[in-house]
């Protein structure tokens, strides 16, 4: 059954979970994007950014490795948070 949110909400989200999976706080992507820490939660809480707004926080995400890619044709989001390697790395 699909989530009752509309699209604002999910984007929102998903920026959220994010940010949250790659342990960064608000303040610290409000700082990196040039924006106030209330403007990122605003947009985590789904209201409207405007586009440039929205463009600035997901790409100071990317520059943390965290990357945030939405889907048009069926609605899916994903999220891909690159960590840096350990030298010796446990499996």
């Amino acid at each position: 059954m699909p989530l009752s949110l509309t699209n604002a909400e999910a984007r929102g989200r998903t920026y959220a979970a994010a940010r949250m999976m790659a342990g960064l706080d608000q303040a610290s992507v409000a700082v990196a994007a040039g924006v106030s820490a209330a403007t990122v939660s605003n947009v985590e809480r789904g209201r409207e950014g405007r586009p440039d707004t929205i463009k600035a926080i997901r790409k100071a995400l990317a520059r943390q490795g965290v990357l945030v890619s939405f889907s048009s044709n069926n609605g899916l989001a994903s999220v891909a948070i690159s960590f840096a390697a350990e030298e010796e790395e446990e499996e």
